[in-house]
Parts: C-alpha cells; structure tokens; sequence
C-alpha cells in the first residue's frame, strides 16, 4: 500500500526555500553486525542432502542456524588450513 505524501497546503514558499532537511545518524538503521552477501553455487544432489542432514542435526542444538553459517563455517576451515 503506498504511502499518502504529506500535503503542502499552507506553507507557501517555505516549500521551495527551506533547506533540505539532512538525515541524521540515529535516524539511520544501523549497518546489521553479520553482513552478508548473496552467493548462488551449484551442488550435486548427494552434497546438498548431506548439508540438509548436519543443517537439521545442528537445529537440534541452536535453533537460530541457518544453512548459509554451515557452509560460511566449512569454507573459512577450508580456506584457512
């Protein structure tokens, strides 16, 4: 639903002479703690259902895991060792 534009009845040319009005930092969402960026990457079948199975067997212990960690995780021990 789109948002009704505040009306401009009134204030005259206030409108077109009034500075614009600068977002300030607190108004601003602050940046997430864990920005990630999309990666698309093709599996085989047999890869893909063995992440499904540590993804569901990691669930059993932290509810908040996604599939996107898993992976992060193996690929840092991958490219760190």
């Amino acid at each position: 639903m789109a948002r009704k534009r505040p009306s401009l009845r009134g204030q005259g040319a206030d409108v077109f002479l009034a500075e614009p009005q600068a977002s300030t930092p607190q108004d601003a969402p602050a940046p997430p703690a864990d920005k990630r960026v999309m990666a698309t990457f093709y599996l085989s079948p047999a890869l893909v259902d063995q992440l499904d199975r540590a993804w569901l067997a990691r669930r059993m212990t932290d509810r908040k895991v996604q599939k996107s960690h898993l992976v992060a995780e193996a690929l840092e021990a991958y490219l760190h060792s």
